[in-house]
Parts: C-alpha cells; structure tokens; sequence
C-alpha cells in the first residue's frame, strides 16, 4: 500500500496543466501485489488504485486486463469491461482489493492492468500499470556459493571460493532469516528453507562487495546458486565536480563536468553518482543528477568502469530550480560508489544564486535564564568574514539585520559555548526566522577577531639589570593565553568544521 500512497501524491502532483475552464480528464491506475512470492496453489491478492486527475468528470471508465490471475465475473464491478464503465469525479479515487488464483503461471506470476474513460485522456502514461511475483516451492534445499570474481566472467574459477564468510538470508514467503558459514570450499547448504525472495548480506574481506539490492530468488525443490563478490578499492577513486559559472539566476541552464580518475591498479567498475545528498538544511537546492547516462543511479543499469590508471570525464547540464533562489545558492554534491553503498569518493561545490535576503532572531538562555549583553557574530561559512553582528538584550533576545541568503556560523563571544562546536545557521531569502531558546554553556572567553588587540600596560616598576630568561611572551597576548592571529585561526577552524557539518550531518539548525 505504500508504493501504492507514493504513487497517488505523485499523480496529483504530476497532473497535466490544462486550461482550468476546459476542463480535462486524466485517469489513471496502480496496482500491487500482496507478496514477492507465492506458492503454484495460492490466491493472490491485488490491490487496485484507480482515479481521475483530471478537472472535468471521467466517465464510461472501464478496466482491461491480462496476465497470470482469473478474476471472477463481476469483480471488477463498475469497471467491467463489459459494462457501461464507472464515473470519477475530479481528483476521485477508488481502491479496489481483489484476490484470485494463479493460472498456469510458470515460474513468474505478471499482471498487467490498463483504464480507459470515455473521455481523451490528457495522461495516457498513467493508464497502465503492472505487477510482478515469483512462484516458489515450500522448502528448498539451497546450496549457496560465495566466491570473489577477482577476473569478473561471472564463473567460479580455482582459488575464487571465499571461505569462513558468513551469511545471512532474510525474506522467504514465512519471512525469517537463516544464518551460516561458508566452508573451506566457499559452500553453504541450507537444507529445507522456505522458497521465495531472499535479502543476502554477507561479510566478505574488506575491499570486496556483493551486490545486496540483488534478491536472491528460491524457486525449485533443490537449488545452487553461486553469488559473486567483486573487489573494488574506492580508496584509489579520485572525483572532482566542477560548475561552468560561479553565480546563477533561477531558470539559468549549468552546465557540470565530472571527473574520475583511478589511481589504483585495478578496474573499478559499476559505479554510479549518488547526488542530492541531504545536508541539515534539505536538498531542495541540490542538483541531483538526473539523465547522467551510466552514472545515473538505477537498480539495473551496469554502471560505469574507470580502468586502472584511466581518468574519465563527463559532461551534463541541469537547471536552477526556484527554490535555489530562496537558500542563495546552488550545489552539486555527490558520492561516487557501488550500488550498495551509501558512501565512496566524494566530489561537491556550489554557487551563488544572488538576490534574496533573510533575517533570524532568538533568545539567549543558560539554567534556563535569560543571558543579556552577549555580542553574536554571523560568519560567512565560505569567506569567513564577518557577516552581521547583534547583541543580546535585558531579556536575553536579540535580532540580526536582513542577510544574503545562505549558510553561516553563529557565534557566541566572551566566556561562551555552544552545545556543539559549530553552529549552523541557513538564512533563507524572504523569511524572518526565529530560534527555538539557544542554551550557552560556559567556556573560554572567545574575542572578537575583528576587534584590535588590547593595548600594553606600561610598567611603573623600576627596569632591573638585564638578566638571561626566557623568550618573552609577545605584546597583545589576550587573557586565554592566545594572541590575535591564534583566535582568528581558531575562527577559520569552526568555519571549516561548519563545512564539514554540511557534508557530514553534524547539528545544525
């Protein structure tokens, strides 16, 4: 049902625009199955979501369809498709649940369901749909093969098997999970499991992967199969993205460039650009990588290989979305990796989307009093320059004047600190934000790097004879021990720990 929700919001999100007083009909339809695998003797259920996107009224709708399932006379309803058709009104749906039993179905059980109104249908992409299963046995006597494919000819050779990995099955049609080792032989068996779709995750040496979005499918009585892992060190992928412009306007075309190169002495292959990372902000200014060719991101597609030694380059163009406008900038961030994995060799940068301007206000509190007098910066996150500055009142509030939209550093002077090291702030153009209560914990007293160095006390105690000491500290030292440039640095480490924050999910408001 919740592929069949996702579904739903997207058609009426997607609904073709079309002069509202015209009026239009776009009808559509989703269905699902309710298992991955059934046994030749099941009855299957199918849910069915059938609706009108449309602006005007669908009428004389009727249902066609074909494949492994007998439905009953009539169970279609109003959808018949020997009857007159059903009616929808505008953005109407109706859910049907409806069981049947397989028919002949081989090795694979496929549905295809098709709607069609009476009416031209402005969307007739969404008129089909179908679902797809498999047949299994009850038990399977299933034996398991893990081997590295050092040489990538999908067969197991000498010196491949992997031995002492263990191996972990989830899934089957009663849904549980069986656990083993591999033998010297790289073999497990696995007597008498139920048949049906299996998830494996497996715990092969460091550097080797096997491909875990790839189910493992029991079918027969008695079965081998051999899964293969592949060693790729992405320690040796260098990447690189880089934009045509360092500003943009809404609407304006970018052009990307990606660069891989493999410093290693092996192929890497089936690598693919997992871009539109979620930083704490959201990623509704994130280019994602849409129509990469082989880098796309896809459940089927080989992905791309950089041979050993090889760089490679490719070159897309995207466009500024307007919600780019409202954060003041644009990125391009991404992790080029295996399929199954989250993280590999990471490639981002960004630029301006000038125009908009935002403020953020708050409260100061610590033991849950308010903490007045305290002098806040907002530090540009890139540049680190000081941005905008404000002071906390009687009450513990304060208020900074309208900023560029973008990402900065909030920070606290004199004897403060955050709860975390770094805090991040997005501005957002348009938009008067306000802080939940900000807690301050005491600290070292930070200075204001802007602000000049305390000048020298001059002595009023005789000079005495010069003697052999120490090195003497030097002139405009402040009270933590630390001069000037020293806290300026520090500052330049918070804004680089404020980046990392954007790449690395640390808090951030």
């Amino acid at each position: 049902m919740r592929r069949l929700l996702v579904a739903l919001l997207l058609m009426v999100a997607c609904a073709a625009p079309a002069a509202a007083e015209e009026g239009y009909v776009d009808v559509g339809v989703f269905i699902e199955l309710d298992k991955p695998a059934y046994l030749s003797t099941d009855v299957v259920s199918m849910r069915v979501l059938i609706m009108n996107s449309g602006t005007a009224t669908a009428t004389g709708i009727v249902v066609h369809t074909k494949g492994d399932l007998e439905f009953k006379a009539g169970a279609w309803g109003d959808f018949e498709e020997s009857g007159p058709g059903a009616k929808l009104a505008p953005d109407q749906q109706v859910v049907l649940d409806l069981t049947a039993p397989l028919v002949d179905p081989g090795d694979d059980v496929t549905q295809e369901v098709e709607v069609v109104s009476a009416e031209p249908d402005t969307d007739p992409t969404t008129n089909r749909d179908s679902a797809e299963a498999y047949v299994t046995v009850e038990t399977s006597d299933l034996t398991l093969t893990i081997y590295g494919d050092a040489d990538r000819d999908g067969v197991v050779d000498q010196g491949e098997a992997m031995a002492g990995v263990v191996v972990e099955l989830t899934g089957g049609i009663t849904h549980e999970s069986f656990r083993a080792r591999t033998s010297a032989d790289g073999i497990i068996r696995f007597p008498k499991i139920p048949g049906g779709r299996y998830w494996v995750r497996a715990n092969v040496p460091n550097g080797w992967y096997i491909d875990a979005t790839v189910p493992l499918i029991v079918r027969t009585e008695q079965q081998a199969t051999a899964i293969a892992a592949t060693h790729d060190d992405l320690s040796k992928l260098v990447a690189t993205v880089s934009l045509d412009r360092a500003s943009y306007a809404v609407g304006d075309t970018v052009r990307e460039r990606v660069t891989l190169t493999n410093t290693g002495a092996s192929d890497l292959t089936g690598l693919f650009a997992k871009c539109g990372i979620l930083s704490p902000f959201g990623n509704e200014n994130h280019l994602v990588a849409t129509n990469w060719d082989e880098l796309t991101q896809s459940e089927k597609g080989p992905g791309a290989t950089v041979r050993a030694g090889e760089t490679r380059v490719w070159e897309f163009t995207d466009v500024v979305a307007p919600r780019a406008y409202d954060y003041g900038f644009v990125v391009l961030e991404c992790d080029f990796t295996l399929r199954t994995l989250s993280f590999g060799a990471y490639a981002g940068t960004r630029a301006a989307v000038p125009g908009g301007k935002g403020r953020y206000g708050g409260q100061l509190v610590s033991d849950r009093q308010p903490v007045p007098n305290v002098k806040l910066l907002m530090i540009n996150t890139i540049t680190g320059e000081i941005a905008a500055r404000a002071v906390s009142d009687a009450t513990g509030r304060f208020l900074f004047p309208e900023l560029p939209a973008d990402v900065y550093e909030l920070r606290a002077l004199g004897p403060w600190r955050w709860e975390t090291p770094t805090f991040l702030v997005q501005v957002l153009a348009g938009e008067h934000r306000e802080f939940p209560p900000l807690v301050l914990l005491p600290g070292p007293v930070l200075l204001d790097p802007a602000a000049p160095p305390p000048a020298e006390k001059k002595s009023t105690v005789d000079t005495p004879t010069p003697q052999a000491s120490p090195t003497p500290r030097p002139a405009g030292l402040a009270d933590t021990g630390t001069d000037v440039a020293g806290l300026t640095a520090l500052g330049m480490l918070l804004v680089v720990a404020g980046a990392l924050c954007l790449r690395r999910r640390q808090n951030c408001v």
